[in-house]
């Protein structure tokens, strides 16, 4: 077992079942009991309290088997990919594959910056679940592998929390943030490393902020690309930090040079030197489904911003970033999983502010439902087509089962929710940690939203 393991995993939930679960709950609704006609002398009066304590039971046990899901996830991503960063006590990194690579290039300059970054706000949800579920200790453990995660990205990036892409620090800034929230939540008093992390950050961010094209930030210090993955999370970033104006006026821009009538917001403005000495602005029309939760973020974070854009821009995303199927004769819609690399983190980002967005009581009726079915539909899915299986079974071995489970079991989810990990990730197949974290973001979003 990793030497971070969690204690506190779920145990033997997959002993003598299949692999891979049908996804009979992909709408998130349990049919209802039926319920025969009250018996001669009992009063319709005596069965609404028991009308009642059955809903109350079923929504907590309903919370209950989401947080489990959660769980499982986090202790399999934990498991899978994470160790000490070259065995240092105190430090935490994320494999960017599970086998992990072997060749020291990969380790040292494919580790991904912004997947480390989500990968901590994952393990901050962690921690704030347990927080909810008044389980202080577990708590405590989650907020100190965020203080471990924290110190490892600092030492594997030279002993800094600086690079050469906005966008990556746009995404850490806003996972530190979140990691001094929950200490305030679990100890009482802020985080230490993450307000240092913080404070380095925010001078970088606001670096990305200038004149050209009208506004935005650059994409990175080559100064050649202001676009939607830099600008929607800096406008966030600097939400959180109360700078209102600042992140409106990020705001406006995008609204003006990248939002798209019926579509949503586009990838950038190229910035592209001619020969005789011009620079032409030229725009990147592509559509990923992780601008538009950012750009739905800071919308929600900034005073006075938008809202009825905010639903709009639901709206398009249930329109254009989902995928619709059948399961057992229901139609469902689902956000879009689909993607490698990098774009295994998409949909897990627009379900962080989809969930934040079903939660907020601003937004009308309508879209936060329209969020809130996203979501779960989703969540119902990758659980649904998962794999467990025990880690610590030799499984090359003659006689071995690989379906059975004598310890803890571990979890792989499918990077594409539409199809089971049978068809996306066969048996010995490497395992990307990019879409496994976005699937461990999208249950900790259920487990928050039931």
């Amino acid at each position: 077992m990793a030497e971070n393991s969690d204690p506190r995993a779920p145990q033997n939930r997959s002993a003598g079942a299949p692999q891979d679960r049908a996804a009979r709950t992909a709408t998130g609704r349990e049919p209802a009991p039926h319920r025969g006609p009250a018996a001669d002398g009992e009063s319709a009066a005596s069965e609404a309290p028991r009308s009642a304590r059955h809903r109350e039971r079923s929504v907590a046990s309903a919370r209950e088997e989401a947080s489990q899901r959660a769980e499982l996830a986090a202790h399999s991503v934990l498991e899978l990919f994470t160790h000490r960063l070259l065995g240092v006590p105190g430090t935490l990194i994320g494999e960017p594959a599970a086998p992990a690579p072997k060749e020291l290039k990969t380790k040292v300059l494919g580790w991904n910056y912004w997947w480390q970054a989500h990968l901590l706000d994952a393990i901050v949800d962690a921690g704030l679940r347990a927080h909810r579920e008044h389980r202080s200790e577990l708590a405590r453990e989650w907020l100190q592998r965020g203080h471990r995660l924290l110190r490892g990205i600092r030492w594997h990036n030279g002993g800094t929390y600086v690079n050469s892409f906005f966008d990556d620090m746009a995404w850490l800034t806003l996972a530190v943030r979140r990691l001094d929230a929950l200490s305030r939540e679990v100890a009482g008093t802020g985080s230490a490393p993450a307000q240092d992390a913080a404070r380095t950050l925010y001078p970088q961010l606001r670096r990305a902020i200038t004149a050209e094209t009208g506004g935005g930030a650059f994409w990175s210090k080559k100064l050649d690309f202001k676009n939607t993955p830099a600008t929607a999370p800096i406008a966030l970033a600097l939400a959180h930090a109360g700078q209102a104006q600042t992140s409106q006026r990020l705001l406006d821009w995008l609204r003006e040079r990248l939002f798209a009538e019926g579509q949503g917001y586009w990838d950038g403005i190229k910035l592209v030197a001619q020969q005789d000495g011009t620079v032409e602005h030229r725009v990147e029309r592509n559509l990923y489904s992780y601008n538009q939760g950012t750009v739905l973020g800071a919308l929600l974070e900034t005073p006075g911003a938008d809202l009825e854009h905010a639903e709009e821009l639901i709206g398009l995303i249930a329109e254009k970033m989902t995928t619709s199927l059948e399961v057992e004769g229901t139609p469902v819609r689902i956000l879009n999983t689909r993607g490698s690399g990098d774009a295994g983190l998409f949909a897990g980002i627009l379900a962080r502010y989809l969930t934040q967005a079903a939660r907020d009581t601003r937004l009308a009726s309508t879209a936060r439902a329209t969020a809130r079915d996203l979501v779960l539909a989703t969540a119902e899915l990758l659980w649904a087509g998962r794999r467990e299986f025990d880690p610590d079974l030799p499984l090359n071995e003659d006689g071995v089962d690989v379906t059975e489970v004598r310890g803890t079991p571990v979890a792989v989810f499918s990077p594409d929710a539409s199809r089971p990990t049978s068809q996306t990730l066969p048996a010995g197949a490497p395992v990307q940690l990019s879409s496994q974290v976005q699937a461990w973001t999208i249950l900790e979003a259920a487990a928050r939203l039931s």
